[in-house]
């Protein structure tokens, strides 16, 4: 079980702000999770067969076969910009400066 502190604490590590009941009812949900998780841990699978896939396909490959591939030249003509060879986007993350 968790606590609204330890809540807290999860939520200031996410970088979330929690407001009004959300802590309430986050902490109910928390504990809810870790219930169901319980139950689960409490099931025996001592005899079941471990397996990696729900369905019965194994090896499922395709043909390797050669396309045509699109070269860069073909790249720099349909983009909106480019500079010395590289295409030019709109800066997304800003410096500070």
């Amino acid at each position: 079980m968790v606590n609204k502190d330890e809540v807290k604490k999860i939520a200031g590590l996410a970088r979330l702000r929690l407001e009004g009941d959300e802590l309430e009812k986050l902490t109910k949900d928390f504990n809810g999770i870790l219930d169901f998780v319980a139950q689960i841990n409490e099931v025996d699978t001592s005899q079941a067969r471990p397996f990696d896939h729900v369905l019965d396909s194994v090896n499922i490959f395709r043909e390797d076969k050669p396309h045509s591939v699109i070269t860069e030249e073909d790249i720099r003509k349909i983009a909106p910009k480019t500079e010395a060879g590289y295409i030019v986007v709109p800066r997304v993350i800003e410096t500070g400066e």
